[in-house]
């Protein structure tokens, strides 16, 4: 099999670059230098390891669990790891199972209702509690041959389930410092190291604990950059390579990838989409607003976080008066 490029990896798993870079800095693959270092390839044994790990995670098992298994040929550790998961989807699947039966029965007493003010009082009442205690549930295994289609519907439609969880935030205004580098599909090792020094030798996590940190894809220069922003002091002056400017907030649909999923970047852009009440506004790519800066920059690197926050910015759609 012929080697294949990062971009050529990515388009044939349906998979983003982005997520190929996460999956090298959390050692699940490796990657070759072709052309003194210019660009990276995968050979056979990576792009099988790429379609294993795409299986994984459409299984919904956490990458951290995907470098145990991938990294440990007993097969015993990865059973258990395998059941450990099963038993949180039935203990998942049981919770849903429950809230539906709740909602069912409570459909059914408030059928029973005639006047609204029977309703309050049912919503008041012990019956509440009463059918909460008479809930029984049986957990029932069925065997049943998946094809990887069936397995490919189910993760799209979890996919927009999470649509759901998409929740509208406000980002106030705030002074920041800027630093940016060409745009190579996220930040490279030289940005993060150059924010990693600012952070340090400022002592950012005193003169401002509750700073906000912050990424995105952008043009400066007339080029496609990526550009790290925090948020920090008013009177703070800035080095070389960094810009302090106002940054002017506004409103944001946000969703929380955890475990971390660059692949969730759509999450919210789908969501705005099909928005009848709101729309991108684009006043600028999405924001990654990354949480625990100090794991980050104190204990360990960017990518080893375990979740982030996807910030589209929106507007609200005004409706045009007929």
């Amino acid at each position: 099999m012929e080697l294949q490029t990062i971009g050529q990896a990515a388009k044939a798993n349906g998979v983003s670059i982005r997520m190929l870079r996460y999956y090298e800095e959390v050692g699940l693959i490796e990657s070759r230098r072709k052309g003194d270092g210019a660009y990276r390839v995968y050979d056979e044994n990576a792009l099988l390891k790429i379609r294993q790990i795409i299986v994984l995670r459409k299984l919904r098992v956490p990458v951290k669990q995907i470098v145990e298994i991938l990294n440990n040929p007993d097969a015993a550790v990865i059973i258990d790891i395998f059941k450990q998961n099963i038993d949180e989807l039935d203990d998942e699947i049981t919770t849903l199972s429950i809230v539906k039966s709740m909602l069912s029965q409570f459909v059914e007493k408030l059928l029973e209702a005639t006047q609204i003010k029977l309703a309050l009082d049912f919503m008041s009442d012990e019956a509440v509690l009463s059918i909460i205690e008479t809930l029984s549930f049986t957990k029932n295994h069925k065997k049943e041959n998946f094809t990887m289609d069936d397995l490919m519907s189910a993760s799209d439609n979890l996919a927009k389930m999470k649509e759901k969880h998409v929740r509208v935030v406000y980002i106030p205004p705030m002074t920041v410092a800027t630093t940016y580098e060409p745009w190579n599909n996220g930040p490279d090792d030289a940005l993060v190291a150059r924010v990693e020094k600012f952070i340090k030798d400022v002592d950012l996590f005193k003169i401002k604990p509750d700073f906000k940190y912050y990424g995105f894809g952008d043009r400066r220069g007339g080029k496609h950059a990526y550009v790290f922003m925090m948020s920090i002091p008013d009177d703070l002056e800035v080095p070389e390579k960094f810009e302090k400017i106002i940054f002017a907030g506004g409103l944001y649909a946000a969703y929380t990838s955890h475990p971390l999923d660059f692949d969730d970047t759509d999450v919210t852009k789908n969501w705005a989409k099909n928005s009848e009440d709101y729309e991108w506004e684009n006043r600028h790519m999405q924001l990654e607003e990354f949480f625990n800066p100090f794991n980050a920059y104190g204990l360990r690197k960017i990518y080893d976080l375990e979740y982030a926050t996807f910030l589209l910015p929106i507007k609200q759609i005004i409706p045009i008066p007929s």
